[in-house]
């Protein structure tokens, strides 16, 4: 493997240990060791882990020894890339909202960005013509789905899916509520997008992982993987990420249990969502729980909080949904 680089090929902001994007703050900052070499956090967390003789290994088996007990150095070079690339992907998910909302005041330039990014023809007329194609593009909602193209394209750029698409592998009200449904149609995905419509809010949350039942279908497993959660209406001005990314503790019931309160929970730091809970319909998926802590809420919410200041994204810590919907990147 080749030094990490500074350009415009998207590959070199990513880890080439795990494979997964650099962001400018938390696990994924990039770090380089001593050879040169740079590397997430987390995977230099793993290296130092497991250094043998107090020395780092660099992956790329240079040679060139770093000393597991020094602090490893942020690669500036490459978190500025990162910041720069973090800002672009703001504006356009801010373009894209604008389009989506006030698609009239779209200027040409802005226009031709956005048919470049939702990957529309450019065989297109009057100005006029083509902010009102754009604008039904992005209120469209996916096949089946009742999440909208809008909200689509901000969920792709948050997992750094790119240009792919989400598929609807579950919804509550086709596939029927019960845990039962939801593991049927879920199967042995990994990757898993939760979204929980409950007017005028809709919101949810991503694992990187897939749904792991217990042994014993009276048992629940505990595992932990990869997640955050998001915001897509009635939080926020704009659609948002609300948690860092970061790891995440799955609480899964088996076929014939209930976990800690509820067949499914995804737990971070300041963070609970729970579905099919206990304090209603156990077997009912749409049967949720969620908080935020406030220390880990992001700046501009402007949705219910409880008496005990806790953010609560579906009105109130225990309700019932409308409607839950489980998607997965194609």
């Amino acid at each position: 493997m080749a030094a990490a680089r500074v350009g415009g090929d998207e590959q070199h902001l990513s880890c080439e240990i795990c494979t997964n994007a650099y962001s400018s703050t938390g696990r994924r900052t990039p770090q380089v060791l001593r050879c040169g070499h740079s590397y997430c956090a987390d995977c230099i967390g793993d290296l130092r882990r497991h250094a043998a003789n107090n020395v780092i290994t660099c992956a790329n088996r240079c040679g060139v020894a770093t000393p597991a007990d020094q602090e490893v150095q942020k690669c500036y070079q490459l978190t500025k890339a990162v910041e720069a690339k973090e800002q672009q992907e703001r504006q356009q998910l801010g373009l894209l909202h604008k389009c989506a909302t006030a698609a009239h005041s779209l200027s040409p330039p802005e226009v031709a960005v956005v048919v470049l990014m939702c990957g529309l023809s450019h065989a297109m007329d009057t100005l006029p013509n083509m902010r009102s194609r754009l604008h039904g593009y992005l209120r469209s909602s996916i096949e089946g789905s009742m999440v909208s193209r809008l909200h689509e394209m901000c969920i792709a750029k948050w997992i750094n899916a790119g240009s792919k698409s989400l598929r609807l592998i579950y919804q509550s009200s086709r596939d029927g509520p019960s845990y039962g449904d939801l593991l049927r149609c879920v199967g042995d995905t990994k990757g898993l997008v939760f979204v929980i419509h409950k007017p005028p809010y809709t919101f949810g949350a991503f694992i990187s992982a897939g749904l792991q039942l217990p042994d014993d279908p009276t048992d629940e497993n505990i595992y932990g993987c990869d997640g955050w959660e998001f915001s897509l209406a009635g939080h926020f001005s704009t659609p948002k990420i609300t948690t860092m990314e970061g790891s995440r503790t799955m609480f899964v019931a088996g076929r014939e249990g209930t976990g800690n309160g509820a067949k499914l929970e995804i737990v971070g730091f300041g963070v609970w969502l729970g579905l099919g809970c206990e304090g209603g319909a156990a077997d009912d998926m749409r049967s949720c729980h969620h908080f935020i802590l406030s220390d880990y809420l992001p700046e501009g919410y402007v949705g219910v909080r409880d008496e005990h200041g806790l953010a609560v994204f579906g009105g109130s810590q225990f309700f019932m949904a409308d409607e839950v919907e489980v998607l997965t990147v194609v």
